[in-house]
Order: structure tokens, then sequence, then C-alpha cells
């Protein structure tokens, strides 16, 4: 509509849905009330005269490319409800000035921010910050540049934006904070002078009272076994990548995060014990873990990952507490001798759970045990 100049979105509208106002050119301000939920992908791409928008305190999620290309952007105002900004959603933003990004957002995806070449950031030892006036540090998105050595992590931060210090060659030191959360992906790529804090086979970052908050790699790929130090929080993407020779591994209850990935291919692991302290079970985490052959699941866990136990070809049992709400696309696909699901709720409760495509494809003809009674794989009451 490309004749169109400005909108009102009436208290009550609860989505906007993909490619909604995608190249109205002619709309130059956007204010999304508190009732609006979601921003669809695409919802504002190639608005080209849009100039400042204010999401509401309502909104939880920013879909992908939802002002991609929106290069008249100059401020945006990201409400106090928001999680996650989607992948691209503000790329190619060329004249974006101004974000306030709340306390409230936990995740940004891919590129969300690329090619936004006049962005305003806050720059804290030798690293450059998104946030809002209360907490200007809240996200790390990139070091300040490539030839930096070192680098403290502002106490108040709690996410660091993924690649945010690769091809740093000569960074040799980095303090990281007990504020953060999430580290993401790449973030350490061909950072090939960091020193690490070790621990029992494995590599660490941190700071100065806990040096082991981040337990970034494995000492190598030789390792048999690892004890995961009793303070640290995250387990970093691909952390154990191709331990083939890998048999247990203890998680403590220290660790919140475990990320997508992070025992990927480890052939030989027969026994995790997963931390009660865990809220989700990330994609990939355990992918072609072939000699893993029960999983227990511990209460608190809400979502199981996209591929987070496929080709687990020796898994027999796995146990599921009524807490999860959604199991991802593949996640038990390929476990071809998988005979016993016991999940800790009602059918009615499983039959609820938010399932992706071939979760359960090519497994075995399990029974699924709830706690009104066995089903089969098919659905039939036992």
């Amino acid at each position: 509509c490309s004749s169109l100049t400005s909108v009102t979105i009436p208290d009550g509208v609860t989505t906007i849905d993909k490619s909604a106002f995608f190249r109205c050119s002619s709309l130059t301000s956007m204010t999304i009330p508190d009732s609006v939920t979601s921003i669809g992908s695409s919802a504002f791409s190639c608005c080209n005269s849009l100039e400042s928008v204010t999401i509401g305190n309502g909104v939880t999620s920013m879909g992908k490319e939802a002002f991609f290309g929106c290069n008249s952007l100059l401020s945006v105002k990201i409400g106090n409800g928001s999680t996650s900004i989607g992948v691209s959603a503000f790329k190619s933003c060329d004249n974006l000035i101004n974000v306030t990004i709340p306390d409230s957002i936990k995740s940004i995806g891919e590129d969300a921010f690329s090619e936004c070449i006049n962005l305003t950031y806050n720059e804290y030892d030798n690293a450059l910050y998104l946030g809002n006036p209360d907490n200007p540090y809240h996200i790390l998105i990139k070091a300040k540049d490539k030839s930096i050595t070192s680098v403290n992590i502002n106490e108040n931060t709690k996410i660091v934006y993924r690649s945010a210090f690769e091809y740093c060659s000569s960074l040799t030191s980095v303090t990281i904070p007990d504020s953060v959360t999430s580290i993401g992906i790449g973030t350490f790529y061909e950072c090939n002078s960091l020193i690490y804090n070790e621990y029992e086979n494995a590599l660490y970052l941190g700071n100065t009272n806990n040096p082991f908050h981040a337990l970034i790699k494995a000492k190598n790929n030789s390792i048999t076994n690892v004890s995961i130090n009793e303070n640290t929080k995250i387990i970093y993407y691909y952390a154990f990548e191709y331990c083939y020779n890998l048999i247990s591994v203890t998680i403590p209850n220290s660790v919140t995060s475990i990320d997508a990935d992070a025992f990927i291919n480890c052939n030989n692991i027969r026994s995790v014990k997963i931390s009660d302290s865990i809220t989700s079970i990330n994609g990939g985490t355990f992918y072609a873990c072939y000699s893993l052959t029960s999983v227990t699941i511990p209460d608190g866990v809400t979502s199981i990952g996209v591929n987070a136990f496929n080709d687990c070809c020796n898994l027999a049992s796995v146990t599921i507490p009524n807490s999860v709400t959604s199991i991802g696309e593949n996640a038990f696909a390929f476990c071809q001798i998988l005979i016993d699901i016991t999940y800790k709720g009602t059918y009615s409760q499983w039959l609820s759970i938010s399932k992706g495509y071939w979760w359960n494809d090519d497994t075995g003809n399990y029974t699924l045990h709830c706690s009104d009674g066995d089903f089969s794989k098919y659905g039939e009451k036992l």
C-alpha cells in the first residue's frame, strides 16, 4: 500500500502477522500498543519512509526481518515485555542511530543489526554494547576493533552476542562476570591467543571470584571423562564436539544453560546426569551420542530442542517431566531401539505438548507410560 502514510493500531489487537505492512513505502511512524504480543516475519520490511517505531510492552517476540531494509528508520524503542529479537530484524536499516533494548531481552537472532552502519553503541573496556537508560550494557554486541588484547565485560551485561570477538587474534584475556547468562555461537572463533582457566579436562572463562563461569571447550578430543566445576553456569556451543572417547559427564546444579550441540558426536558417552537447574535441552545437545542408553530429563525442563537426541541409536528409555511444553523437530528421530517413554503427566497433558515434525521419526515402537495409563506410539490405549 504505497500511499499509506499513517496507521493507528487499536488496543485489543494481539498480533501483527507476517508481511502485514510489507513495502508500505509512505508509512512514516508506528506505535504498537501493549495488547500486541507478537510481530510477524517481514511485518514492516522495506517501509522506506518509516522513521520511528515504539514497540509496546506486550510484545514478546519479533519475527525474522520484521523491520528489514527500513532505511529511513532513525530510532527504535523496544518495550519491556520483549524477550527476543528475530533474525535480521533490523538488518540494512542504514540510518538507524538509537535502539533501546530492555533487560527483558534474552536472545537476539543472527544479523539482527547487521549493516546498521550509523548505530550508536555504548562503549566499555574495548567492547561495544546496546541497552537502555538503566542498563546501557545489557548486550555486548562486538569488540571495539579486532586488534584488542583484553576485555573486561561489564558487570551488568546479560548477553554476549554471537561472533562478538571473532577474529580477535591478539585477544589473550576475557573477564566474564557472573551476570552473563548467554554467550552467542562463534563468539571466540579464531581467538587463537586466548588464555583459558583449566579444570578437570576442560577449559573455562570467568572472573576473579569465579574463573569457571563458562565452560568453553574440552581440553582435547581424547578425554574419557569430565567433572564440570561446581561453580559453572554455562556449557558453551560444541564444547565437547567429537570427544569420541568421552564416557561419562556429571553436570552440577550450578549449570543453568547447556548450549546447542554441546555433546554432539560423543559416540561413547553412556551416562549423563542433567542438572536440576536446567530449563531447556537445546538443539542438538546430545546428537549422535550412540552409546547413550537411557535419559532422565529433570523436573523444570520446559523444552527439548530440535535434534536434541537425534540418532542416539542405542537410546532405549526416556523419562520426560510434565513441565515440558515443547519437543522440537527430530528430537528423538532415529532412536531405533527406543521402547519406553515415561511421561510424568496424563495422556491429555502429553497430547497438549507442541511437537515438531518427525520428532519421533524412525524410533522403536515404544510404549508411552503416562500417569493415567499406557499407550502405544500411535496412541492406542494398552
